[in-house]
């Protein structure tokens, strides 16, 4: 399968493929857009819910004061657009609001069009609808008597409550498939390039820009991809030494997000703004557990998947290798960072992991359809074979012991995924009938 979102989505276009009329995807837009539209309206309601809170900060802004944006919030992006509408006279509800839904809605066709993408168009669109939808709502799995508020002391890949998460979910989506790109084309260019091959300087500058732009949503997910990605491509430094001007600019794309990143995470500790928080550095046997825990209960399904479906002798996959490395990397975090202070409640080094384990869904799910297609297609196959008498009996019954193995690994698979699916609209109900913003 061919693995860059980028230029397979340019090469369907090209074709017209899954550019028709497509009445599922934008009936489920609608429909989500407008429950998330009345969800948030709703949260903004308690004065005490993040929506709120964020939102007041958006409106005490003054654009032609740059310092009250910036004495105030290190990743203004979210804010900076409900001040806009705020300013131009929408009610400071509807403003909040219409942005939080505007976000939900264009991470749902961001995933939709991967997963599309990522499948060569070779499946039927109302498959790649139909899992964006669970991937914009899905959340940890619910253990009665463990976590019957589910997200609280555990995360979510996604959430409800939390305005800026929304936005870097929608950043993500756009930074990690031309990062990926980024090392697609390097692959693709090497074997005429030779040790000259480097990228055209207008994708390292894309690069730069995308990720930066994510920080400005807020630093969830880049703190996690930046170590996860000096890891992906130290490792494939050393693969190919004599690629060093690559690798320098890719450095160069993201030397920009990590001088924002630590200028953010000074503003946040107390050194730039005062009095906010602190760090305190170091495991403990409670926070390795839950960091583990946390991620295998937001993550059970993609975690098994990625396990239990890589074919023997197929190609690696580049992809789910820095979604994994981010994983690991946020899991990290989560389990030696804590802050102190102000913000002690507030479990910022603990998001990571929930952007982190979105970020598998959405890499994952494809690869999920994928094998479902191709276990579907060697069945029939071997059924025919069988039939027309071709295959010996030896290895006809090597080849249904394999079938059967991989039905199981699927049937567990399914269960993990209806398992989430209940406990997402487990968690929407809990929320609406508690009246609780978290």
């Amino acid at each position: 399968m061919p693995l860059d979102a980028v230029v397979m989505d340019r090469d369907l276009r090209r074709r017209g493929e899954g550019q028709g009329a497509d009445p599922l995807k934008w009936i489920v837009l609608l429909l989500l857009t407008a429950f998330s539209l009345s969800m948030y309206l709703w949260e903004f309601a308690n004065p005490y819910s993040d929506l709120h809170i964020h939102a007041r900060i958006a409106s005490e802004f003054n654009f032609a004061d740059p310092h009250s944006i910036t004495s105030r919030l290190a990743y203004p992006l979210w804010h900076l657009i409900v001040a806009a509408l705020y300013q131009l006279g929408v009610p400071l509800n509807w403003a909040a609001a219409v942005v939080c839904a505007a976000a939900k809605g264009l991470a749902y066709l961001l995933m939709q069009r991967y997963i599309f993408v990522m499948l060569n168009g070779r499946v039927q669109r109302n498959i790649a609808t139909g899992f964006a939808l669970l991937l914009s709502i899905v959340t940890t799995i619910r253990i009665p008597g463990v976590n019957d508020w589910v997200y609280r002391g555990f995360g979510s890949p996604t959430v409800w409550h939390n305005p800026t998460q929304l936005a870097v979910i929608v950043t993500m989506l756009l930074c990690v498939p031309y990062l990926m790109h980024c090392w697609y084309t390097f692959e693709r260019d090497l074997p005429a390039g030779g040790a000259k091959t480097m990228l055209p300087w207008r994708k390292v500058f894309v690069l730069a820009a995308l990720l930066m732009l994510s920080l400005s949503a807020k630093p969830t997910f880049i703190q996690a991809l930046i170590p996860g990605a000096a890891l992906f491509f130290l490792w494939q430094w050393i693969r190919h030494p004599q690629n060093s001007r690559y690798f320098l600019q890719i450095i160069l794309a993201f030397l920009p997000s990590v001088g924002y990143f630590m200028l953010q995470y000074l503003y946040y500790t107390g050194v730039v703004v005062p009095f906010t928080s602190g760090v305190e550095i170091g495991a403990t046997l409670e926070s390795v557990w839950e960091a583990i825990r946390n991620m295998a209960m937001m993550a059970a399904f993609p975690l098994f998947v990625a396990a239990t479906t890589r074919e023997k002798g197929a190609p690696k996959d580049p992809t789910l290798a820095m979604a994994l490395l981010t994983v690991a990397c946020a899991m990290l975090q989560a389990m030696f960072f804590r802050e102190t202070g102000l913000r002690i409640n507030h479990g910022n080094f603990n998001w990571a992991s929930m952007s982190a384990a979105l970020l598998l869904w959405v890499v994952v799910t494809p690869r999920f359809i994928q094998a479902v297609v191709d276990y579907r297609a060697r069945r029939a196959a071997i059924a025919e074979q069988a039939k027309a008498g071709v295959l010996a009996s030896a290895d006809l019954a090597v080849a249904q012991r394999g079938l059967a193995l991989r039905s199981a690994g699927f049937m567990v698979s399914f269960m993990l995924l209806v398992w989430h699916l209940y406990s997402s609209i487990y968690y929407i109900l809990y929320l609406l009938g508690s009246g609780n913003a978290f």
